[in-house]
């Protein structure tokens, strides 16, 4: 009786509303134990809480003494003792200490001439105490409530092997009424293919002590299969052994068969599909969704939507649950949402999710429907990463067009005059009889053929920079590129009393071309060296550090320093030089960029003049 106050299924809703409406209590003595058990109803009646726990001590405070304390007495004392039953009209006087007229009916359960237990009803008639009617009518109504509900209750005292039916059950099993009832009489009555699981399921209760629902078939006289359900509780003595189970089976054949055909349609969904209730527990899952997720249906069901779902999303899904329910319809989640599943092994999925409600006689659930957008993600991505590459490739191009342009201009500018100069020097040669003036062409010819073949190898190893054909990378230490650079320089370093500073402890070495490095610290150091200030020894500091998350470094001298609004956009050209000095022709920066773009970087610089010069640049 204690799982109808608590079971959820719309048929015991039925029946269990329609009790209270009869305002029938139910109560239950046991002799052996002077235990008391109350339903919630009785409890309501006799107005104390749902935690009272009534005893045969207790219960006595509510009748005052006369008449109506001495007629229960009488009554329960010839239950007993002699296995009267009883239907009593009696007086109480309720918890809260109001007076009230209740029907008390009780029935012995005896066994060899001694009573084991009294079960009773109890019925508020306060209202119609004189209407001797309404007690047949609500039992009428509690009848039928139990036949429209398909719903019948048992009993079973599992030391005598005693079961005790309602009428409704023996209909269900298509029984005659009144027909004894014990564990085997009822194997009898179900499915030969189901008998075996019925026993370990029997078996598994008492064992466990714990009552969870179970369906099983049984077999009318015409031959029809019906499907029925088992909801019930345990009751045991005082040292925990179960001794007797109550609680009630119901025909749920339609029920089945709907549920049969729902499960057929649900399989067949292309998608896979999770039934949940609105508290987000999952009640279904489809063939695909087993798939999807890796677990068998018995894993997941019961289990909350939060087991299929990434820690971090648990906010977003719960947002999207509250807006579904504001107003139930069909909803699809943003597409451009980036919502995942994880499956049992940890892996998580990309998904589109849909939201549709599903009405059904136990309330709203909500059909999810996850479409796998794996193979959608990795093509968008695809496309992504190629309209990067064009972006890059498109970028390249334009600095190869913008050197090739470059080069065209220096090749035009630096090699037309030599040229040009060698082909006069030439002509004049042609026509001079002079010898002496001859060798003096002669050694101008050579003087002008030696500037050209510089040029032109200058220009060839900028070609070969340019086209990136040495790109080998290597582990190259800072450090260590100084160390030789200094070794090269030395005569100079000496000869101009320099000193050079590093500081390359926040980044010590880069991946990097070791022959460009090596170039690059030659050329910007040797330039510091040839631009020094003639009043102060040179100073040049070199230091490595992380901007960004790239590599940089940054020369620093105390030289004669650039005029960069004068002349910074040809800073680094072929051939620019920018102050009076013997030895500079123009190359170191020209060759250095090449260089540094040659590596995907950037190079540029900071000046003041007569203060020095720091160059930059981003590995």
């Amino acid at each position: 009786m204690k799982n109808w106050d608590n079971e959820e299924s719309a048929s015991v809703n039925l029946f269990k509303e329609v009790i209270k409406l009869a305002k029938i209590g139910i109560y239950e003595l046991y002799v052996a134990t002077n235990e008391v058990y109350w339903s919630d109803v009785t409890k309501q009646i006799v107005q104390v809480s749902t935690d009272f726990v009534p005893t045969m001590e207790n219960i006595k405070s509510f009748f005052k003494e006369g008449y109506y304390k001495d007629k229960a007495r009488d009554a329960m004392y010839r239950a007993l003792n002699n296995g009267d039953p009883y239907d009593l009209d009696l007086e109480i006087l309720t918890a809260k200490g109001n007076i009230r007229y209740v029907r008390n009916v009780g029935y012995p359960h005896m066994a060899n001439g001694q009573c084991l237990k009294i079960v009773g009803f109890l019925q508020d008639i306060t209202e119609r105490k004189n209407t001797g009617i309404e007690l047949a009518k609500k039992n009428q109504q509690l009848n039928l409530a139990e036949q429209l509900s398909k719903i019948g209750y048992w009993e079973w005292d599992i030391v005598e092997d005693e079961i005790m039916w309602s009428d409704n059950l023996y209909r269900i099993f298509d029984l005659e009424l009144g027909t004894p009832i014990n564990f085997e009489r009822v194997i009898e009555s179900i499915h030969p293919d189901d008998r075996e699981m019925f026993r370990e399921n029997a078996e598994e209760i008492i064992a466990k002590k714990r009552f969870q629902k179970f369906m099983h078939r049984i077999i009318h006289k015409d031959g029809n299969v019906h499907t029925v359900e088992l909801i019930g509780e345990l009751i045991t003595d005082k040292n925990g052994d179960v001794i007797k189970m109550i609680g009630t089976t119901q025909d749920i054949t339609e029920h089945r068969m709907s549920e049969i055909k729902f499960r057929g349609l649900l399989d067949s969904a292309p998608d896979t599909m999770v039934i949940v209730n609105q508290m987000g527990i999952i009640q279904l899952i489809n063939k695909q969704a087993e798939k999807m997720f890796g677990y068998m249906p018995a894993e997941l069901k019961d289990k909350h939507l939060t087991k299929l779902v990434p820690r971090r999303l648990w906010d977003t899904m719960e947002y999207y649950a509250d807006n579904f329910f504001k107003s139930p319809k069909h909803t699809e989640v943003p597409a451009d949402l980036d919502f995942f599943i994880q499956n049992k092994s940890g892996f998580q999925i990309p998904v589109q999710v849909t939201l549709s409600p599903l009405k059904t006689s136990e309330g709203l659930l909500v059909s999810i429907a996850i479409r796998d957008i794996t193979a959608q993600k990795q093509a968008a991505h695809r496309i992504l990463e190629t309209n990067k590459s064009l972006k890059e490739s498109a970028t390249r191009l334009k600095a190869q067009n913008r050197q090739l342009e470059e080069f065209n201009q220096i090749t035009s500018h630096n090699l037309r005059s030599p040229v040009s100069n060698l082909k006069a020097l030439l002509d004049i040669y042609k026509t001079e009889s002079d010898e002496g003036t001859k060798e003096m062409i002669i050694d101008k010819i050579d003087s002008v053929a030696n500037h050209l073949t510089w040029t032109l190898d200058t220009l060839v190893e900028s070609l070969i920079i340019k086209k990136g054909s040495v790109q080998s990378l290597e582990k190259t230490y800072f450090e260590k590129t100084l160390s030789k650079t200094k070794e090269m320089l030395a005569a100079e370093i000496s000869k101009t009393n320099a000193t050079i500073e590093h500081d390359f402890s926040e980044i010590p070495s880069a991946m990097y071309n070791k022959i460009y490095l090596e170039s690059i610290f030659l050329n910007l150091i040797s330039n510091s060296l040839k631009y020094r200030a003639e009043d102060r020894a040179p100073k040049i500091f070199v230091q490595s550090k992380i901007n960004d998350g790239i590599v940089q470094l940054e020369f620093r001298d105390n030289g004669l320093g650039i005029d960069l609004k004068k002349n910074g956009h040809k800073l680094f050209g072929f051939s620019k030089v920018f102050h009076r000095n013997k030895d500079a022709k123009g190359v170191g920066l020209f060759l250095t960029k090449a260089q540094v773009d040659a590596m995907g970087g950037k190079i540029w610089a900071s000046s003041e003049v007569g203060k020095g010069t720091s160059f930059f640049i981003n590995l």
